[in-house]
């Protein structure tokens, strides 16, 4: 019987080879890492006072404020826009919340803008310093009504408390594996102006 030898056991390979994966080769012993200067939870109160007028001849605030009929506030935190100021041991944060107005349970288009600012203590801290801000959530909602008087119009005051964790970090240099401190990343990020930049950023619904 004839043996059919395989001529494609003849033919030549390729042999892969994986590269490498040595670590590379580092000038230093030294990591820049982020040092805390602080964190904090804050409250943020975005309000916002409008003449009832505004709403529609339907809108009527009655003694002590009661508002007829039924007014309430649906929040958009998707479009909520924050801006960090830091300057020298503070953290200024502005911004504001959009909103829908809801009268009677029956959804209007009238949108309203609700601003807000907040000042947090953060010693240490300074204007090149790294903010981080959770998502918003929202705590409570407040619709007053506020009755005229004299001069003042009768008007809608709404309110949205706000809660969010600020953060300040600030890349240092330091030594393993003990993690001992070497000096600042940035030698003169507390030698300028004490003046700092604002920072305009979106921030995403919880």
């Amino acid at each position: 019987m004839e043996n059919h030898h395989d001529h494609n056991h003849d033919c030549p390979k390729c042999e892969e080879r994986l590269p490498g994966k040595c670590p590379p080769k580092l000038t230093s012993d030294c990591f820049v890492v982020n040092s805390l200067v602080c964190s904090r939870e804050v409250q943020k109160v975005a309000e916002l006072t409008i003449p009832a007028v505004t709403l529609g001849d339907i809108v009527v605030i009655g003694p002590g404020g009661v508002i007829t009929p039924l007014i309430t506030l649906q929040p958009d935190l998707s479009g909520l826009v924050s801006n960090v100021l830091l300057v020298r041991g503070k953290i200024i944060n502005t911004g504001y919340l959009p909103a829908n107005i809801v009268i009677a349970g029956v959804a209007t288009p009238l949108q309203i803008n609700l601003p807000f600012q907040q000042e947090t203590e953060c010693p240490g801290a300074c204007p090149e310093d790294t903010v981080t801000e959770t998502p918003f959530q929202i705590e409570a909602i407040v619709v007053q009504g506020i009755e005229a008087l004299g001069i003042s119009v009768a008007s809608v005051r709404f309110k949205v408390v706000l809660r969010t964790s600020i953060t300040v970090t600030r890349p240092v240099i330091a030594k393993l594996p003990n993690i001992e401190l070497v000096q600042d990343a940035n030698s003169n990020r507390c030698n300028g102006s004490d003046v700092g930049t604002m920072n305009t950023s979106s921030i995403f619904t919880a």
